[in-house]
């Protein structure tokens, strides 16, 4: 059933989003003969409405099958490199970049545009999301072969850095990971490493 009834879920779930309002009866109904579950209308709005601020629509696909998310690994890597003699708390360098809270001049700046074009290379088969991200600040890259429908294979690259006089020197790159291998994630470690920056922080969180 799951597998026959895919797109029209989507579609339906996709319906119930752009309402916001309670799901019609019919709506209900055909949700419940397309799942096999018995799906109440204010279950059906609160998953389906703004799904999209937590999970994708693959995922929310899942959820109407098996009345649970699909399970998720997420990733982070922050790399960056010191200048030369410089010993700093990695925790309160990252946070004083990820909160906004000041920059730093013991970090060396990096050239992003050489980063990102070893990225692509290492990573053929993951298409750059260009309605998604903010030039020179973050991308996306999809991945175009997904394991199962509902993966959701991603990574994000954010960019950090300061303001000097008319232009931005880039000093932080975080690696957002989501459902990426351990070979994929050591890849990545590996390619930054070229660049002579190191990984300073890695958070791993399995839901």
């Amino acid at each position: 059933m799951e597998e026959k009834n895919l797109e029209q879920v989507k579609e339906l779930i996709n319906r119930i989003a752009d309402s916001y309002d309670l799901p019609s009866e019919e709506q209900v109904m055909e949700m419940r003969r397309l799942t096999g579950i018995d799906w109440e209308a204010e279950e059906l709005q609160m998953l389906c409405c703004g799904y999209w601020e937590h999970h994708s629509l693959e995922e929310t696909e899942y959820l109407m099958f098996h009345e649970e998310y699909p399970p998720v690994n997420e990733t982070e890597l922050v790399f960056w490199k010191y200048k030369p003699g410089v010993v700093m708390d990695d925790k309160e360098v990252y946070e004083k970049y990820r909160l906004g809270k000041g920059k730093l001049k013991a970090i060396e700046a990096l050239d992003v545009e050489l980063i990102l074009q070893k990225i692509k290379f290492l990573f053929p088969k993951y298409e750059q999301n260009t309605n998604a991200g903010s030039e020179g600040k973050s991308y996306r890259f999809d991945c175009s072969e997904q394991v199962e429908y509902w993966t959701d294979t991603h990574f994000w690259i954010f960019i950090y850095g300061r303001e000097i006089e008319d232009r931005i020197e880039n000093q932080l790159v975080r690696f957002s990971c989501r459902n990426m291998s351990e070979q994929q994630i050591s890849a990545i470690a590996a390619c930054m490493e070229e660049f002579q920056c190191s990984l300073h922080i890695k958070e791993v969180k399995n839901r």
